[in-house]
């Protein structure tokens, strides 16, 4: 009894094995997972998850599903094969900063459509062509102000899309003001351009146009060395000197406040620091003269000195003296 009722359940096996059937490409049963129709086609009724039917009409166990191009990575699941449409089964998404031509950022029937970069948008592969559905394009570090538009992938250059002007008074090696990949090819300050701070970044400094141009030798110079002693003709007014002494400004030319020694001015009220010149003296008297602040700049301080000075007080009291 035991030996027919063993045998009878290896035959029961062996023929539901036979029965049991796979069901077609991406479509299952009712129950996740499970692709055994049980011997019967019509249980095929689902598209797997991640799988999708484009036909007309359904018929379990005959139509098959196609896998999506773009795997759901959240929310794939199975469903009627009737109902189981790209839109619904498969991530349609456009890559990163691509569209359809229409404008569209979710394809409608294949990833092909995302064939174009949107607006501010590039692709830049170097050797690579721009294969729609599949690549991406790359934000503009600096977006356009106008003209600014969706193009084809394959034509959508960086150059095109976006702006690739270096910042104020910069310039790449070869002395263009536009980049040709990246922004921080923008290395150099501009003949009669320099930089006043510190730390100059590439694509990120800007450099300021000089007060007074050289007239001879103006030439870029990369931005950390683009001084302005360097890059600009920085001399002070004749006979004019800064804080210091120096006959050259750092920074602006109102820098020049002081007459220089054995300079001098009459214009001891609304002097103007970087514009106004001061004189030479006719006659140097005062060895130990020393730059000074226009209001003190006199003549007789610049030039005659202290020795001058003294003689000429010492006459006047002389002459008071006799008067009284």
């Amino acid at each position: 009894m035991y030996k027919y009722f063993l045998i009878t359940l290896v035959r029961s096996l062996f023929i539901n094995e036979l029965i049991a059937i796979k069901c077609n490409i991406g479509t299952e049963t009712n129950i996740a997972g499970d692709d055994d129709n049980r011997g019967d086609i019509a249980n095929c009724v689902n598209c797997r998850a991640n799988y999708y039917y484009n036909g007309d009409n359904f018929i379990p166990g005959v139509s098959q599903c196609e896998k999506c191009p773009i795997s759901k990575k959240v929310g794939a699941r199975p469903n009627a094969g009737g109902n189981a449409r790209l839109v619904l089964q498969c991530d349609i998404n456009c890559p990163t900063g691509t569209q359809t031509e229409q404008g569209n950022t979710t394809y409608v029937a294949q990833r092909e459509e995302y064939n174009f970069c949107k607006v501010n948008h590039y692709y830049q592969t170097k050797g690579l062509f721009f294969q729609p559905g599949v690549d991406s394009c790359n934000k503009c570090s600096v977006q356009k102000t106008s003209d600014s538009e969706a193009t084809l992938g394959r034509n959508a250059s960086l150059a095109k899309q976006c702006d690739v002007s270096c910042p104020t008074g910069t310039s790449t090696k070869t002395g263009s003001t536009s980049y040709v990949s990246y922004k921080y090819e923008c290395v150099n300050c501009k003949a009669n351009f320099y930089y006043n701070s510190f730390g100059f970044q590439p694509g990120e400094s800007s450099c300021e146009p000089c007060q007074n141009k050289k007239k001879i030798g103006a030439k870029e110079t990369e931005g950390l060395n683009a001084k302005i002693d360097i890059q600009c003709d920085a001399e002070c007014p004749t006979g004019t000197v800064v804080y210091d002494g120096d006959a050259t400004y750092k920074s602006d030319k109102s820098d020049c406040v002081k007459c220089a020694p054995y300079y001098y001015t009459t214009k001891q009220k609304d002097w103007v620091a970087g514009i106004d010149a001061c004189i030479p003296c006719p006659k140097i008297e005062n060895k130990g003269s020393k730059a000074n602040y226009p209001q003190f700049a006199t003549q007789s301080t610049q030039c005659n000195g202290a020795f001058s000075q003294f003689f000429t007080f010492s006459l006047l009291f002389i002459y008071l003296y006799i008067l009284l």
